[in-house]
């Protein structure tokens, strides 16, 4: 190796420790100062959350800025809450701001920008655009959903010294599958859950988020509509006389004798109108038993049919199982069958547990919208998923022609004179209807009260099912039936 290069590599080394050594230590101040006056910031851009709106484009979610931030607002409060639920941290919680949480959300954008060491921003790098969230425009009617709440709490308020009959839920659908007003009493304002968040129109007796959730008593967060289960007293009596007309077990013009009561060894089954009157009603049809809720009819008729090919018609009706409705939470209900008593309970199935489940008691649960949907299946003999947003599909469920329109005059009979839902008989068969009480928890609670009816005679796509539950109110007729016949007249009025 030269001299010369030997000499030159020595130099190049020298230059090059001589500069480094220069930058690190006597320019490391003015170099440090340089680089943190200037830093790079990345901000996510929250996207405007979608609106939701109802059938007709009204607000019921939006967004509202309260000082410099934005929150939630739902303008109409404790009437929607069973249906919206509400937002924490961007993020639904429950009701369609859950179900719909990706489509209501959006796609945050994304600034970054250039600032001094002090934040002082000098320059935008780059920005990325937000995607804002969809609007969802829902089936429901905001106004005929406001009557329901307003009916209903009205009926529940009436009474203030009474403990019992302060809970209850309405569902109001078309027979495709439509949900028009779905509530569930007691409620909350959601927008309770938002720091000084704007109260709604409706914004009901808690002052705060907290005493929301702690109340136990009330369970204001639990949706009666679609997650409580109930045993649906007479309204299933319609399951029954289906199963045993389509059956071939009877024909409409079948009788069995109403002899007010049945006894199984020990145990006794009367009839209301025994129990309460001390009077029977001689040999009577299935629409006669229908209109007149007549038990001994149906322990007679659930005898005959069996409770396997019973349930067999309450699965296919959609009873024991989810509707499958686009709100999250949804209760499956319970029909019972000799496996599950052995398995569960333990106990054999005895005669007498069929003719409970006939009548819709016993172990049977069911929840308020799976009422409401039994009753568009009896009627139109199409099974349609239940949907507050979009259309869902329906299925032809095949069901004799025949023994739906021996049980459509059941019903149409039971809301005319001599019938049992006395708040329709002005109405001269312009409504089909079933009531129901059904007895739980022993002697000491009052009944579940429920009303089924269905606007106007003539059955189509368009035709609208009401049901009411009362939570421990009483008579189904006296207590739920006012409720339902408010709805109806609005219904009615509005149709006009």
């Amino acid at each position: 190796m030269s001299k010369f290069f030997l000499v030159g590599l020595v130099l190049v080394f020298a230059i090059f420790f001589s500069r480094a050594f220069f930058i690190t230590v006597p320019m490391h101040q003015y170099y440090d100062e340089l680089a943190g006056s200037n830093r790079i910031r990345t901000d996510v851009v929250g996207a405007p959350r979608g609106i939701i709106t109802d059938r007709n484009g009204k607000l019921i979610a939006t967004n509202i800025l309260v000082g410099s931030k934005v929150v939630r607002h739902y303008p109409d409060g404790e009437v929607v809450a069973s249906v919206v639920g509400y937002v924490s941290d961007g993020v639904g919680v429950s009701g369609l701001e859950k179900q719909y949480q990706n489509d209501l959300a959006g796609t945050p954008g994304e600034r970054i920008v250039e600032e001094t060491a002090a934040g002082k921003e000098m320059n935008e790098i780059s920005v990325k655009s937000t995607t804002p969230g969809k609007e969802i425009r829902l089936n429901l009617d905001l106004g005929l959903q406001t009557v329901v709440y307003r009916v209903l709490k009205e009926r529940l308020m009436s009474n203030p010294a009474e403990s019992a009959g302060k809970a209850g839920a309405v569902v109001v659908s078309k027979v495709n599958g439509e949900v028009l007003a779905l509530v569930s009493l007691p409620s909350f304002d959601p927008n309770l859950f938002y720091v000084n968040g704007k109260r709604g129109v409706e914004g009901g007796v808690y002052s705060e988020a907290k005493a929301i959730v702690a109340d136990e008593e009330k369970k204001p967060l639990f949706n009666r509509a679609i997650s409580g289960n109930f045993p649906p007293g007479s309204v299933f009596k319609v399951v029954t006389a289906l199963a045993g007309l389509a059956d071939g077990v009877i024909s409409e013009s079948d009788t069995f004798e109403d002899s007010g009561e049945i006894k199984v060894g020990i145990y006794r089954f009367g009839n209301w109108y025994f129990d309460k009157y001390g009077k029977t009603e001689g040999r009577i049809n299935v629409t006669k038993a229908l209109a007149r809720s007549n038990d001994v009819f149906f322990y007679r008729l659930g005898e005959k049919i069996g409770i396997d090919k019973l349930n067999e018609y309450g699965k296919k009706l959609g009873l024991g199982e989810k509707t499958g409705i686009d709100l999250p939470g949804e209760a499956s209900g319970l029909l019972p069958s000799p496996l599950w008593m052995e398995k569960e309970r333990g106990k054999r199935w005895f005669l007498g547990d069929t003719y409970h489940v006939s009548i819709g008691q016993g172990d049977l649960l069911v929840t308020p919208l799976q009422m409401n949907r039994v009753f568009a299946e009896v009627v139109s003999g199409k099974k349609c998923l239940p949907r507050l947003f979009g259309k869902g599909e329906c299925v032809n469920l095949k069901l004799e022609d025949q023994a739906r329109k021996v049980v459509v005059e059941g019903m149409k009979m039971a809301c005319q004179s001599g019938g049992t839902g006395f708040p329709f008989f002005d109405l001269r068969g312009a409504v089909l209807c079933k009531t129901g009480t059904a007895q739980h928890g022993g002697e000491t609670s009052k009944p579940h009260a429920w009303m089924g009816v269905v606007v106007g005679g003539e059955i189509t796509d368009e035709s609208v099912v009401v049901m009411v539950m009362l939570d421990e109110a009483g008579e189904g007729s006296e207590q739920a039936g006012p409720v339902a016949r408010k709805i109806v007249d609005y219904l009615l009025n509005k149709n006009k």
